[in-house]
């Protein structure tokens, strides 16, 4: 029995020396992810144990719920760890601590601390950030504040906003488009001690508009509207395309037409509600990113403004307006294209027939036209003249690829000179000139409607009549010639402006 109670005794007091050599655990400080780290590493830091033959310290991390060890590290007086196979950035990681010594025998687990996980949702329509955040755990209610800290492009990280304990989110707001933003989240103990979170960055960019929008030109058609053609490569985040417009102005500019974004890279449309006579329009292709701003806009294209005038008769002298502009933004430009205009082509819009009667250089805005040897020339052929002489001139773009180069045509502006009407006053029917067998006048800038050309006899009767200014009197007429004789004729017709005017003469017919 005494033998029995003896081994009792020596069991129990082997039992307590050996509790009696567990060392003391280290006290855990904080766990913190070091900002844009990479890979990302959370750094843990402590204070030693207080026993003296502690060998080093076993680090913990707990997944699931479960601890497991993670790495030893050795050395009484080592206080920090560095974790580089972190997933910090993306969740929040709990670690803990445990202190051996050099026979093996190791301490209590410290509680878990977590990291900070941080997050932020940036509104591209509004350009701010919204930094959400999850508690630091591992101080418990010994939390004094959160602080913000931010950097962006060319500055170091700055203190921003300190907020209370229980505040877990701020908003960052009027961000710089365009410009790198980074932040970090930074948990403050009661007594000062510091743990940060992952860093979070991105650039502050809005909705990514196309990477190009040229206007191809700004053109007068036929109809004295405004045909446009504008090109779009790569749209991205556009909801529609907006034509804005302004008069005689490059600024001011307001919708005049809008396009749903469905994949096209090209749009055209006709301006009809416009003066293009009297008014220079400017033009420009704008796209509307989700948020309802313009993400992209195009160069300027403006309608050429033609005066034309006669400073005496048959000298004509045409004044245009500068081609805006061909000068595209830096995105869209190519080793082809030097920008602006080459050249300008002048064209005479005689009775509907275009011809190309010259042409300037680039800054040339200006030419005269002297018609005096083309009415000889219609009056030596006997070919009728109208009182309008029209004009129109072309821009062409200054580029070297020449079968994408673009046009503008400008306004058809008109000259109109006053009627001239001269008759003979005497006709041969039998003359071996065919020519002078037949009796009309000779015309100049009269309009071919209204118009009369009538002959009367002697004795007051109508002998021709007609309202075609291309036909003359032979001196017949289906059943007999004429005599020779005095005859008197009336002419009737109007100028440019409608004004009706009318002559009357005498004429001798004769025969040979």
């Amino acid at each position: 029995m005494k033998r029995f109670l003896s081994i009792i005794l020596l069991a129990f007091s082997i039992s307590a020396l050996a509790q009696s050599n567990i060392p003391d655990p280290p006290k855990l400080q904080s766990v913190s992810v070091i900002p844009e780290s990479a890979p990302v590493t959370v750094k843990i830091t402590w204070l030693p144990s207080d026993s003296t033959d502690v060998a080093g310290y076993i680090v913990y991390k707990v997944v699931d719920n479960i601890t497991t060890t993670l790495d030893t590290v050795r050395g009484r007086q080592t206080t920090s760890y560095e974790y580089t196979a972190s997933s910090a950035n993306a969740t929040s990681e709990r670690f803990r601590l445990a202190a051996f010594d050099n026979d093996g025998y190791k301490s209590t687990i410290t509680e878990p601390h977590s990291t900070i996980l941080l997050k932020s949702a940036f509104d591209k329509c509004e350009r701010k950030t919204t930094l959400t955040w999850t508690n630091y755990t591992g101080w418990g209610t010994n939390i004094a504040n959160y602080r913000v800290y931010r950097k962006f492009t060319g500055t170091d990280y700055q203190l921003i906003k300190t907020l209370s304990a229980t505040t877990n989110e701020y908003v960052d707001e009027n961000l710089a488009n365009g410009r790198w933003y980074c932040y970090y989240i930074e948990a403050v103990k009661n007594n000062g001690t510091t743990a940060s979170s992952n860093s979070i960055d991105f650039t502050a960019s809005g909705h990514q508009g196309p990477s190009c929008i040229k206007a191809n030109y700004a053109s007068v058609d036929e109809d004295q509207n405004i045909a446009l053609n504008f090109q779009i490569i790569n749209s991205r985040e556009v909801t529609e395309f907006q034509i804005l417009r302004s008069i005689n102005s490059d600024d001011n500019f307001s919708p005049i037409a809008s396009f749903p974004y469905s994949g096209q890279t090209q749009i055209l449309y006709t301006d009809t509600d416009v003066d293009a006579s009297q008014n220079i329009y400017y033009y420009k292709l704008v796209a509307i990113d989700p948020c309802g701003q313009i993400s992209k806009s195009s160069n300027l294209a403006s309608n050429i403004l033609l005066t034309a005038t006669s400073t005496e008769m048959t000298e004509h002298d045409l004044e245009w307006s500068e081609y805006r502009d061909w000068v595209y933004p830096p995105e869209c430009r190519n080793n082809n294209t030097d920008g602006g205009v080459l050249s300008y082509k002048i064209f005479s819009y005689f009775d509907g027939a275009a011809q190309e009667i010259g042409n300037t250089g680039q800054g040339g805005l200006s030419f005269s036209n002297n018609i005096a040897e083309y009415v000889k020339r219609c009056h030596d052929k006997g070919i009728y003249l109208t009182s309008s002489f029209c004009y129109y001139v072309e821009a062409y773009e200054n580029t070297q690829d020449i079968p994408q180069q673009q046009i503008s045509r400008s306004n058809v502006a008109c000259v109109y000179e006053t009627p001239i009407v001269w008759l003979p006053n005497t006709f041969n029917i039998t003359s071996k000139d065919e020519s002078n067998r037949i009796f009309k006048p000779v015309l100049s800038f009269v309009k071919d409607y209204p118009y009369e050309f009538v002959i009367y006899d002697r004795w007051g009767q109508q002998v021709f009549k007609t309202t075609d200014v291309n036909v003359g009197w032979t001196g017949k007429d289906a059943k007999k010639y004429y005599h020779t004789d005095y005859y008197v004729y009336t002419i009737k017709y109007a100028d440019y402006k409608d004004k009706e005017y009318s002559k009357s003469g005498t004429f001798y017919l004769m025969m040979e």
